[in-house]
C-alpha cells in the first residue's frame, strides 16, 4: 500500500444557511480560503456552527488499481464527492474512516474532491450535548491510500484490516487472536505473519489463509506492566498473492492481565495498582482541535513529568498518536465514546453503536487500554428505564467485540448508589465535585465510604474531580468560587489524600490535565474556557496544583514555591507553601535563613513569614533542589487579583440557606435532583406551586439536566421573588421513602 498525504492545497469556505440535507446542485458564488490540514474553522471570535466545504484536486496515476480516501477525523457529519460522484457519508467527529474512490471516477485523469462538513448540533449524532466545544473541520490528517487489487480491507470500520485480541492465560501463556480482513482475488492468496519483540527479534513466524482467524501462542511473554515496563511486540502481516507481496500491515501490541473487584480495586499482572491519573481533551489554544502528533507527544511528556500512571481520554476517540503514547509510556488508558446525552432516538443509539465499534476495533491492539467507556453523566438529564436498556446494549457490544476488557461508565454525584446504571458495566466511575459545585472538600471520604458500604462488590473509582483556577486570580485566604490558583491547590491537597487512603478504589482521574475549550463557559474571568486544568490551555504554564501531584507521584527530585504569580502582597506576614517530594525544605528571605520544615502530603508550609516593604527575594532549598520567587510587599492589597463583585465562599453564589437549613433526614429538599422531585407526586405539586414555569420547561423540553439538584438549577436562573426558604420547608415535610 502507498500512503499519500493530502494535507496541503485545500480550498475552504463556509456555507451559512445551508445544510447537508439541502445541498444545491451548484454552490453559490463566494470567496475561498487556501488552507492546509489539519484545519478547524473554529475561533473564539466566531464559534461557527453550520455547513462548510473543502475542495482539492488530485492527478490520478494510471497504474493505480484500488484507491481510498482516509480521514483520521472529520467534525462531525460529512459527505464526500469525487468528480460529482457520491463517495460516502460519515456521522461522528472522532473516528477514522475510509471511503473508496467511486468506480465512475476511477478512469478520470483528475479527481476533484469535495468534502461537505457540518458541525451543527444533531440529536442523532453523539455528542449532542457536552461541556466542550464541537469545533468543526478536517482537523486530523487526510490521506490517499493506493492499494493493489488484492489488499487488506482498510474500509473495515476504519481499521488496517487486522484485528488483534491479545490476552494472557492463567498459566502465563500469551495469546494473540488474529482476525484478518483481506480482499483477495482468486484462491492463491495467503498471509505471512512475523511477531517481533522490542529488539526486533522474530519470536514467531507462520503463514495462514487470507481471512483465516488464527491464534499465535507466546510462551512466557514479556508483560506490558505500566510505567517504566511498557514492553511491546509488533505483529507484521504480508498479503501474498501468486508468490508476490501485494500489501503489508503491522500493529504494535502487548500482553498484560487486568483484574478488578470492589474490595481489592485494580490489579495489573496480579499486583495492586491504584490509578493516579488525569483526564485529557484533545484541544489547545490557538490551534484548538487541529493538533499535530508533536503536540500530542508534548502533552504526554507533561503528563509523565507530573508522574501520572493513567489517562482518561475524554470524551471521545482520540488520534492514534494518543493511544501510542499511552502504550509507550505505560499509562493505563480509559477510552470512551461521546455519549453524554442519551435520548430515546433509535438513530442516536445506532450512531453510538457505530462509534463504539470503531473505537474498539481501531484500538483493540493497544495494551494500555484497560476499559471501554459507554457513557458520561447521561443521568444529568434523567435516570430512565430506556437508558438502562440502551446501556445494556452498549455493554453487550463491548463484550461481543472484546471479551478481555472491562466496560465502564462515568456517573455524576446526584445519581444514587441504587440506580440500575450502577449495575450494567463491569466497573464504574463517579464525577465528584464536593467543595466546588456542592458540599465541602472533606465530603469526599464519607461519600466514598457510604457508597462502598452500599455497593461493596462494585469496582468504584473517581472518573472526574477538580476545580477551576484563573492564573490572574489570587488570595491570601482562598475560598470556594474565588477561582484563585491558591484555592485550586488547597482543594487538591485536601481532596487527594481522601482518595489515596482508600485502596479499594480502582483509582481516580483529575479533571483536567489541561484547560480546554467550552463555548458554554463564561466564568471565573475567562470566556470559552473550562479552567480546571493543572496546565494552561497553551501548555506554557503549570499551575501550582500540577506541582502538588508531582510531589505525590513523581520520583524526580524538585521543590516548587507556590503562589509565585501572586506578586504584590499587601500583608506584613504571609504563609509560604512549597510542594516537594523531598523530606524537608529550608527557606531564605532576602538571603536571611527563616527556618526548615518537614514536608507532609507533598507540602512544606512556613507560617508568618515577614516581608520587607518593596521587593523580597524568597528561596526554597530541598536537598540539591532550589526554587526562587520575587514577591513585592505593597501598602494595600492588590484588588486586581480578585474578580469584580466577587462573592466567593459558597458552592452556589447568591444563596442564603446553609447546608443544615436545607437538609432534613428522611425528607425531600432542594438538594434532591429535579428528576426525583418530579417523580414524586407530592413533591411535584410543591414545585408546581412555586415554580410552575420551570416545571413546564423541565417536563416538556430536554434542555435542563434533570439529574442536577433543584438547588443547582434554581441558582442558575432563579426568580428573585421566589421564596426559596418556603419552597424548601414544604419539601422538608414530604417523606423521601426511596432507599
Amino acid at each position: 500500500m502507498q500512503k499519500i498525504s493530502l494535507n496541503p492545497s485545500w480550498k475552504f469556505r463556509k456555507l451559512p444557511g445551508m445544510t447537508l440535507d439541502t445541498l444545491p446542485d451548484m454552490l453559490p458564488d463566494g470567496p475561498w480560503e487556501a488552507v492546509s490540514l489539519p484545519h478547524t474553522w473554529y475561533s473564539d471570535d466566531e464559534p461557527y456552527q453550520g455547513l462548510a466545504v473543502y475542495e482539492r484536486t488530485i492527478e490520478r496515476d494510471a497504474h493505480w488499481q484500488r484507491v481510498f480516501l482516509s480521514f483520521d477525523g472529520a467534525d462531525q457529519r460529512c459527505r464526500v464527492f469525487v468528480n460529482g460522484y457520491f463517495a460516502g457519508e460519515h456521522r461522528g467527529g472522532y473516528a477514522r474512516f475510509r471511503l473508496p474512490i467511486p468506480v465512475a471516477a476511477m478512469g478520470d485523469e483528475v479527481w476533484h474532491i469535495r468534502v461537505f462538513l457540518e458541525n451543527s448540533v444533531n440529536e442523532d449524532i453523539a455528542p449532542s450535548f457536552g461541556d466542550f466545544t464541537v469545533f468543526g473541520g478536517l482537523y486530523r490528517n487526510v490521506d490517499l491510500l493506493v492499494c493493489h487489487k488484492s489488499h487488506f480491507d482498510r474500509c473495515y470500520y476504519g481499521t488496517d484490516g487486522m484485528i488483534l485480541r491479545t490476552w494472557v492465560g492463567d498459566d502465563g501463556q500469551g495469546v494473540i487472536d488474529v482476525a484478518p480482513h483481506a480482499i483477495c482475488e482468486g484462491d492463491s492468496g495467503s498471509i505471512a505473519y512475523a511477531l517481533t519483540d522490542e529488539s526486533g527479534a522474530v519470536i514467531r513466524a507462520l503463514e495462514a489463509g487470507t481471512n483465516e482467524v488464527i491464534a499465535i501462542d507466546v510462551d512466557t511473554p514479556m508483560l506490558w506492566d505500566g510505567v517504566g515496563k511498557a514492553r511491546l511486540y509488533t505483529l507484521a502481516a504480508d498479503l501474498v498473492v501468486d508468490g508476490e507481496v501485494v500489501d503489508h500491515t503491522d500493529l504494535r501490541t502487548g500482553f498484560r492481565r487486568i483484574e478488578m473487584t470492589g474490595e481489592a480495586g485494580l490489579r495489573l499482572n496480579g499486583q495492586p495498582c491504584q490509578i493516579h491519573g488525569v483526564s485529557k481533551h484533545q484541544d489547545r489554544a490557538d490551534t484548538f482541535s487541529a493538533t499535530t502528533p508533536s503536540d500530542i507527544r508534548e502533552d504526554f511528556a507533561i503528563i509523565r513529568e507530573m508522574g501520572a500512571n493513567g489517562v482518561r481520554l475524554s470524551h471521545y476517540q482520540h488520534p492514534q498518536a494518543a493511544y501510542d503514547c499511552c502504550d509507550e509510556l505505560g499509562l493505563l488508558c480509559w477510552a470512551e465514546i461521546p455519549m453524554l446525552k442519551m435520548t430515546e432516538s433509535p438513530a442516536l443509539m445506532e450512531n453510538a453503536s457505530q462509534q463504539l465499534t470503531k473505537l474498539i476495533l481501531q484500538n483493540i491492539h493497544h495494551p494500555s487500554i484497560f476499559c471501554w467507556g459507554i457513557q458520561n453523566e447521561i443521568a444529568m438529564f434523567r435516570d430512565a428505564p430506556f437508558m438502562h436498556e440502551n446501556c445494556k446494549r452498549l455493554h453487550e457490544l463491548v463484550k461481543a467485540l472484546d471479551g478481555h476488557r472491562l466496560s465502564t461508565a462515568a456517573n455524576l454525584y446526584p445519581l444514587k448508589a441504587s440506580s440500575k446504571l450502577n449495575e450494567i458495566t463491569d466497573m464504574i466511575g463517579y464525577n465528584l465535585y464536593f467543595g466546588w459545585y456542592y458540599g465541602e472538600m472533606a465530603d469526599f471520604g464519607p461519600w466514598l465510604d457510604r457508597f462502598h458500604a452500599l455497593r461493596s462488590q462494585l469496582p468504584l473509582g473517581i472518573s472526574e474531580y477538580g476545580v477551576d483556577a484563573n492564573l490572574a486570580l489570587h488570595s491570601e485566604a482562598p475560598a470556594v468560587k474565588d477561582y484563585s490558583e491558591e484555592y485550586q491547590a488547597l482543594w487538591h491537597e485536601t481532596v487527594y489524600p481522601q482518595i489515596a487512603a482508600r485502596p479499594w478504589l480502582w483509582g481516580s482521574f483529575v479533571w483536567n490535565m489541561f484547560d480546554f475549550s467550552s463555548t458554554r463557559r463564561n466564568e471565573g474571568g475567562q470566556r470559552f474556557i473550562n479552567a480546571k486544568g493543572l496546565v494552561t490551555h497553551d501548555r506554557r504554564t503549570r499551575k501550582d496544583a500540577f506541582y502538588y501531584y508531582k510531589a505525590r507521584w513523581s520520583e524526580e527530585p524538585f521543590v516548587h514555591l507556590c503562589a509565585r504569580r501572586f506578586e504584590n502582597r499587601g500583608q506584613e506576614e504571609i504563609d509560604v507553601k512549597c510542594y516537594t517530594n523531598q523530606p524537608s525544605v529550608k527557606l531564605l528571605v532576602n538571603d536571611r535563613p527563616f527556618g526548615e520544615t518537614r514536608s507532609e502530603n507533598g507540602a512544606a508550609v512556613f507560617r508568618q513569614v515577614p516581608l520587607d516593604m518593596g521587593d523580597n527575594a524568597v528561596q526554597a532549598v530541598a536537598g540539591d533542589c532550589v526554587d526562587s520567587v520575587l514577591w513585592r510587599r505593597v501598602p494595600d492589597p492588590d484588588t486586581s487579583y480578585r474578580l469584580p463583585n466577587e462573592k466567593a465562599g459558597g458552592a452556589v453564589l447568591n444563596w442564603f440557606l446553609t447546608e443544615d437549613d436545607m437538609r432534613k433526614e428522611g425528607f425531600f429538599s432542594i438538594q434532591n435532583t429535579a428528576q426525583e422531585l418530579l417523580d414524586h407526586a407530592d413533591a411535584r405539586a410543591v414545585l408546581e406551586k412555586y415554580v410552575p414555569d420551570l416545571v413546564h420547561v423541565m417536563v416538556e423540553q430536554s434542555v435542563i439536566p434533570l439529574g442536577l439538584s433543584l438547588k443547582s438549577i434554581l441558582s442558575r436562573d432563579a426568580d428573585e421573588k421566589l421564596d426559596v426558604k418556603a419552597l424548601n420547608e414544604e419539601l422538608n415535610r414530604i417523606s423521601d421513602t426511596d432507599e
